[in-house]
């Protein structure tokens, strides 16, 4: 007999033992706080997705507009 048809056996459908329904509880929760949370607040608060009229199923992330005038005055002045 193989190892799956050894499984199916002894699977609650088939009236096997199953322990499943007496195994404890296991609380878990998302992380929170973590680098990759803050690293998407930080874009979703930078940029915002552009979509093409010519190409709908396309999206583009760009700089928000006072962003990219931030960026802008920056590069300006460093000259």
């Amino acid at each position: 007999m193989s190892y799956w048809q050894i499984v199916f056996l002894q699977s609650k459908v088939n009236s096997g033992a199953y322990d499943g329904d007496r195994l404890p509880r296991q609380n878990w929760d998302w992380p929170r706080q973590t680098w990759f949370q803050e690293r998407l607040r930080y874009i979703r608060k930078t940029q915002h997705v552009l979509q093409r009229k010519d190409r709908p199923h396309l999206e583009l992330v760009a700089p928000r507009h006072c962003e990219s005038q931030r960026s802008n005055a920056a590069q300006a002045s460093s000259f």
